[in-house]
């Protein structure tokens, strides 16, 4: 290796992820790649059905039974991810995901020190250890009085405190990839500011990948990707992409934002493109139908559309 080569903290490379069904397949995600570096925030963003769901169970090795992910590469630290019973260890230690909702994701017949202790024993730590490490990962995630916490169950839980809890058992790792899946949903702006500041104090050097439709969140992020039907159509920095959007679905995507008027993206036409967007899309013209994207670049934005 060259001295001066340097070898992403995460980089994911996918050809394609389908779905087996009845009748046929169907594609779900197709031709997304990105890279992040230790401690980057990477925003996934799109509608619902755009793949962002796919994308994080794929790395989590958690695809449904009948969906497989066919060509393409997974690496942290240079190296594969592995599959099967060596990837089940990398999740919950270097690999951790922070969920929607905390309230369903904990064990109701757990107690939070159980799956705290569960979480720790990963880290093949003395279980001397385990009483003073759960209250201090409680501590890190917001609770001043842990000892309040350690014996409840998840139903006896508000919202708020649930989701802290999983970020206390996020913290129980050596995360290297930081999956956040719509992690502030319902949060105001401070519960935005205050999620992001955990993160950032408890894993300072984990790429985060963080997957979103609340275009504030992905504001808060270094780079963001915009997915569209299962494919990439345009990324770059936050600043220059959400500022400056170069595709005509990321220029729908914030126009349908409150703060810009909702909007609507209506049914325009009928037809088969490359393009996922082309039968809502306003900019769409003869070129696009029935038309392959092309890769354009400007400055710190790169987007795939069928014209320039």
């Amino acid at each position: 290796m060259a001295a001066t080569e340097i070898i992403s903290a995460f980089s994911y490379a996918c050809d394609t992820i389908s779905a087996k069904l009845s009748r046929g397949e169907r594609v779900l995600l197709q031709d997304v790649s990105f890279s992040l570096s230790s401690g980057e925030r990477l925003a996934v963003i799109g509608e619902t059905g755009s793949g962002k769901t796919m994308l994080a169970l794929s790395i989590l090795g958690l695809l449904p039974a009948n969906v497989r992910m066919q060509g393409g590469c997974i690496q942290m630290d240079g190296t594969a991810l592995p599959t099967g019973k060596q990837l089940q260890t990398l999740r919950g230690d270097k690999l951790v995901y922070i969920p929607q909702n905390g309230a369903e994701f904990l064990l109701p017949a757990r107690t939070v020190r159980k799956q705290l202790y569960d979480s720790l024993k990963k880290l093949s730590l003395p279980q001397k250890e385990f009483p003073q490490l759960a209250a201090e990962k409680l501590r890190l995630a917001g609770f001043d009085r842990p000892e309040d916490v350690l014996d409840k169950y998840s139903f006896q839980l508000s919202g708020g405190m649930a989701q802290r809890v999983t970020i206390a058992l996020a913290a129980c790792s050596r995360a290297r990839l930081l999956i956040a899946d719509e992690p502030t949903n319902g949060l105001d702006e401070a519960g935005r500011a205050q999620f992001f500041a955990l993160l950032d104090s408890i894993f300072p050097d984990a790429a985060k990948l963080i997957i979103t439709h609340d275009i504030s969140v992905a504001a808060r992020c270094d780079r963001v990707l915009v997915l569209c039907g299962g494919q990439m159509l345009e990324t770059g920095t936050s600043a220059a992409v959400l500022s400056a959007p170069r595709h005509p679905y990321t220029k729908a995507l914030l126009a349908a934002q409150v703060a810009n008027g909702m909007q609507p993206s209506p049914i325009l036409r009928e037809g088969v493109s490359g393009c996922p967007f082309y039968a809502r899309c306003p900019e769409a013209d003869a070129g696009c139908l029935n038309g392959a994207m092309q890769k354009h670049t400007v400055g710190m934005s790169e987007w795939w559309c069928c014209h320039a």
